[in-house]
């Protein structure tokens, strides 16, 4: 079924019945692989190396976190755990790429226990489609939460930051299945930047973006929704979340003179199992030479 964006609405993948049996599993079991790399959230760090970067904005770091999927495979220490390992990378910035929790129910509560992410400037935040399911009223509440919770939230919005007479821009759609994403928008507010950066929840966004400009409005993508496949076999994943298959499975691309991340992200949505494609955060530190 098509949304009214005429997209096929991407509804969010509940527990499943085997998934919820398989919680109750020890996932600190090694001899239970799927359920056990589930759990080993690894920090990927990279030097992020682009000679258009500011050299105002040199040696930046950027920690990037998405689909934590907080609820009934994520409990509430391991979201403990997990804020407590992203204020240990100490970064300049720290963007959520979205998918808190399992429905826009779970997002709003996420938001209202008041999560402390602890960045240096700035703490950036898009949504993703199990953040906006209905009701579509949910929509400013969990937006005021963020806000309540000092994270700044980037639906069809752009936050910069200047440095030396130099622009860098972040610039965050509403999810592309479930939301209303203005890509418009975000590209004409990104026409004085410097350099920016497209914080899409799901990359497969990232066609209709590049088909905006040339050169695109922006240098750098980051981007979740995907979860590496989740289990994935050589770079393949036999159920996508992507209607663009593996295009974007996992890891970084280059595009259009655009380069993009697709993390593996953090939490697992329908079963608690990954296989071929471990959870992650990234700490990225741009660099201009």
């Amino acid at each position: 079924m098509k949304n009214q964006n005429g997209k096929h609405e991407k509804k969010a993948g509940k527990p499943s019945r085997l998934g919820k049996w398989l919680a109750l599993l020890p996932a600190g079991c090694a001899l239970l692989y799927p359920l056990y790399l589930a759990a080993q959230l690894q920090t990927v760090e990279k030097a992020y190396i682009n000679h258009a970067l500011p050299r105002a904005f040199h040696g930046l770091k950027i920690a990037y976190v998405s689909d934590i999927h907080w609820g009934t495979f994520f409990s509430d220490a391991r979201l403990q755990k997990l804020i407590e390992q992203v204020n240990a990378l100490e970064a300049d910035l720290i963007v959520l790429g979205g998918d808190y929790a399992e429905d826009a129910d779970g997002a709003l509560k996420f938001w209202q226990q008041k999560p402390v992410f602890k960045a240096k400037v700035a703490t950036l935040a898009v949504l993703g489609n199990h953040d906006r399911t209905l009701p579509e009223s949910h929509l400013p509440r969990i937006q005021r939460a963020m806000r309540q919770s000092g994270v700044i939230p980037l639906v069809n919005d752009v936050w910069t930051l200047e440095k030396e007479g130099k622009i860098l821009s972040f610039a965050g759609i509403d999810d592309y299945y479930n939301g209303h994403p203005d890509l418009q928008k975000v590209a004409r507010l990104c026409r004085k930047a410097d350099f920016s950066v497209f914080l899409p929840h799901s990359p497969d966004v990232l066609p209709q973006a590049f088909a905006l400009s040339d050169p695109p409005f922006f240098q750098l993508a980051l981007c979740g929704h995907t979860h590496g496949g989740q289990v994935a076999l050589l770079g393949w994943a036999p159920i996508s979340s992507s209607h663009l298959g593996s295009r974007y499975l996992s890891g970084w691309y280059r595009e259009n003179g655009a380069d993009i991340l697709v993390s593996n992200g953090v939490g697992t949505s329908v079963m608690p199992v990954r296989f071929g494609a471990a959870p992650q955060i990234h700490l990225i530190t741009l660099q201009c030479e």
